[in-house]
């Protein structure tokens, strides 16, 4: 089995093309600023997203759930960061997408949740 980092770029990377075939441009993958990381920083319909990529293996537990009140804290802070490097007048979302590996050999299920203060 690849390693955690391995497991996370590759959802990382189905989330990203999932994305692009849905019409966003990407505008940066895994920016940091300080402590914050934003997993794809991406943008359509003249809105900014900054997308929040969870990859698991099954559903023993909700990969949603790991949207804890910290981590968005810590992507709000990161937004602010960019918007200051990157100054636009252009609204802010933060999306979700869930990447979950049911069985072996199976497609994984991609699930979109359009905002995460909606979780």
């Amino acid at each position: 089995m690849a390693r955690h980092n391995d497991f996370g770029k590759w959802g990382e990377d189905l989330a990203a093309d999932y994305l692009v075939q849905h019409g966003f441009e990407i505008l940066a993958r895994n920016w940091r600023h300080d402590r914050q990381e934003v997993d794809i920083i991406a943008q359509k319909d003249d809105t900014l997203h900054f997308v929040e990529v969870k990859t698991r293996h099954g559903e023993e537990w909700n990969a949603e759930s790991a949207v804890t009140p910290q981590k968005r804290a810590l992507l709000w802070r990161a937004m602010m960061a960019w918007k200051l490097q990157h100054p636009s007048p252009m609204p802010v979302r933060y999306p979700v997408i869930a990447i979950v590996i049911h069985d072996p050999g199976t497609p994984p299920e991609i699930r979109w949740h359009g905002d995460i203060w909606d979780l």
